[in-house]
């Protein structure tokens, strides 16, 4: 059983803003019948979401890009990232992982835009949106398998934000808007996963070995404020809903734990009273 579950698992984050906003979402795989030695997968997906105030950005998903296509800025993009680039058509790698792109030029899709004798380093320009942002990790279990395009060398395309309307593609191409606090949410998400992944993992271990399961039948959301002073140290971490299942609340808590602090926030994102607040809902999505 515990081979099984080592060979289902595959994390990934993305971060998404929010009206309420919070802090990222996470894809599990883990197997839903009653009984440990013969369970049918089923796929569930855990979701953060970071709370903010920027009223443009409310709506928004912080994504992964990793070079500038163009520098065309959306006019209404869903999408918000370390630069502003808008595409004709909108894809995700298939695959799950640590983002990056290893599709050649000539495989690019037809509809794709491509900026020709552009600087491989472009500078970032300073973004329109004002404060705060949203992150949300994600982490996917039991990942598709990628087929390559037939004479595309090294490893296939990969994405770890949570795209699940965006059809699949070659490679992740994404309309954005430049965030100005894009660094600072990339980083608490990174250090979100180091510990989360392992911890998620460990959790749904215990579960199945105890017999239990996880029903698969609806969303499991587990709702939290998390609380840091002015230098990005941790304070409190609030459960404001519960997702049903204790473990999977007591997973997000020693996450937001394990990783902090988040040292040098922006000052733009320190509130009135010296402390950063941030809304994480950890969305179970059947």
């Amino acid at each position: 059983m515990t081979n099984r579950l080592k060979k289902s698992f595959g994390f990934f984050l993305a971060l998404s803003l929010l009206v309420h906003l919070g802090f990222l979402t996470s894809l599990i795989s883990i197997k839903s019948q009653p009984k440990v030695a013969s369970p049918k997968p089923a796929s569930v997906e855990i979701e953060i979401v970071p709370a903010q105030t920027v009223e443009e950005a409310l709506r928004k998903q912080i994504v992964q890009q990793e070079k500038r296509i163009n520098d065309e800025k959306p006019e209404d993009a869903e999408y918000l990232s370390q630069f502003d680039q808008t595409v004709k058509k909108q894809t995700r790698a298939d695959r799950s992982g640590e983002f990056k792109n290893t599709a050649q030029p000539g495989a690019r899709k037809s509809g794709q835009k491509q900026v020709k004798n552009e600087d491989p380093n472009p500078p970032t320009k300073r973004g329109e949106l004002p404060s705060l942002k949203k992150l949300k990790p994600q982490f996917t279990l039991n990942p598709k398998v990628f087929e390559t395009d037939p004479g595309k060398a090294g490893d296939p395309s990969q994405t770890d934000d949570h795209l699940k309307d965006v059809p699949t593609g070659i490679q992740t191409l994404l309309s954005t808007r430049e965030f100005v606090y894009y660094s600072y949410y990339t980083r608490i998400r990174e250090q979100i996963r180091q510990h989360w992944a392992p911890t998620v993992r460990e959790k749904v271990k215990v579960i199945y070995r105890s017999g239990r399961t996880i029903a698969s039948a609806g969303d499991r959301v587990t709702q939290v404020i998390v609380i840091l002073d002015a230098q990005g140290v941790l304070e409190e971490v609030q459960v404001i809903g519960e997702s049903g299942v204790k473990d999977l609340d007591d997973a997000a808590i020693e996450a937001f734990r394990a990783a902090a602090p988040f040292p040098n926030p922006p000052k733009g994102i320190v509130e009135k009273d010296g402390r950063i607040r941030i809304r994480w809902d950890f969305i179970l999505e059947a």
